[in-house]
């Protein structure tokens, strides 16, 4: 008997249990249809297209900075991370013995002045003398031979003076690409910007040959651009000029514009999809926040209408081929056919078929969740 009242009980244990669970679940399926009511009104309405985005460096903002002397690197002033100037000095490459040879080529030179002056100052008597023996000819004085002997060393010394002046102009040209090659011991920054990689320490010697050898690499932060992926489907709409929002992971708040420069004509395939890249050059003033790289969210601006007759998306229905709305009244909503424009995330354009300050129902679909309170 004791057992039989124990099995009854749980029995209705479990039976209570169920009812319980059953009451459960019919309050989660429970939903409830109503409607919102919706005044039309004008507004602004903006159709966009939207794409991936990644920001890249432009050209001409990473420059390998190199060299084409050979020596040891006896200084190297800054390192990865470091700001650098244009025009600052970067390193300096020993150039002790290219100073030695230009000491030696300059000597040479004021040799070769001297001996210059030498020639000169021979020509000048060479002439005195031929003069002299032609004044002489005439009187009968001298004879014909004399006066052709003061003739050639006359031309003699011409000849010697333009050959000391030849020497001496290629000894100076010596002297300028000497110059050239002493200029190449000191390396100076070509652009502004941050010290990216290091490729040689102070100490080490460097070896030029038929290329530069690369120190150090210079990149610009403020020379950046952003690729858009456009897929071909959307390329049709996408224009040169352009407007485009934008945002990065690391700023979700933070909006950047930008206007499109240019449409690459040759496509980029991807995992089987074709794109065509649209170049954004960046703002200076935005690439305090981004870096090469990033990921970015874009919208480009199809199409962008102000002060328009706009409602709701969820407003506008597609029934029996036409575009309508539900228009309220006394008696219950009138559907009424409308014809749209463009459209964006929030609203759509009305062109024709309500007029500003009707109103419209908009059907609100409710699901009653249980679930844990916060």
């Amino acid at each position: 008997m004791k057992k039989r009242y124990i099995v009854f009980g749980l029995i209705g244990i479990v039976i209570i249990a169920a009812i319980f669970s059953g009451l459960i679940i019919k309050k989660n399926r429970t939903k409830t249809t109503g409607e919102e009511i919706y005044t039309v009104k004008k507004g602004d309405v903006v159709h966009f297209s939207e794409q991936t985005g990644i920001i890249k460096s432009q050209v001409g903002a990473i420059v390998k900075v190199g060299t084409r002397a050979t020596g040891v690197l006896t200084h190297l002033k800054y390192q990865v991370g470091d700001y650098v100037k244009q025009g600052e000095l970067i390193a300096k490459i020993d150039d002790r013995e290219k100073l030695a040879e230009k000491r030696n080529l300059e000597a040479q030179i004021e040799e070769q002045k001297k001996d210059l002056e030498a020639k000169e100052a021979q020509y000048a008597y060479s002439k005195v003398n031929y003069e002299r023996e032609l004044r002489l000819l005439e009187k009968e004085f001298t004879t014909k031979d004399n006066v052709d002997k003061a003739k050639r060393e006359l031309d003699v010394a011409r000849a010697q003076i333009e050959v000391s002046k030849a020497k001496i102009k290629e000894a100076k040209e010596k002297l300028n690409s000497l110059d050239v090659s002493l200029s190449y011991h000191r390396i100076y920054s070509p652009i502004s910007g941050y010290v990216s990689q290091v490729t040689t320490q102070e100490g080490e010697t460097v070896v030029a040959g038929l290329s530069a050898v690369n120190l150090i690499t210079i990149i610009d932060p403020t020379k950046l651009e952003m690729w858009i992926y456009v897929d071909e489907t959307d390329i049709g709409r996408v224009k040169k000029g352009m407007k485009v929002e934008y945002w990065v992971d690391a700023y979700r708040k933070k909006l950047f514009t930008g206007t499109i420069s240019m449409i690459y004509p040759q496509p980029e395939i991807k995992d089987n999809i074709v794109y065509y890249l649209a170049i954004v050059k960046i703002d200076p003033k935005d690439t305090v926040f981004l870096k090469p790289e990033m990921t970015t969210h874009v919208k480009i601006i199809i199409e962008e209408k102000k002060d328009v007759l706009v409602v709701p998306n969820s407003a506008v229905r597609f029934e029996e081929g036409k575009n309508v709305v539900y228009v309220k009244t006394e008696q219950k909503p009138m559907r009424r056919d409308v014809e749209i424009g463009i459209r964006d995330d929030r609203f759509t354009e009305i062109i024709s078929g309500v007029r500003e300050g009707e109103r419209i129902t908009i059907p609100v679909v409710k699901k009653n969740q249980s679930g844990p309170k916060k």
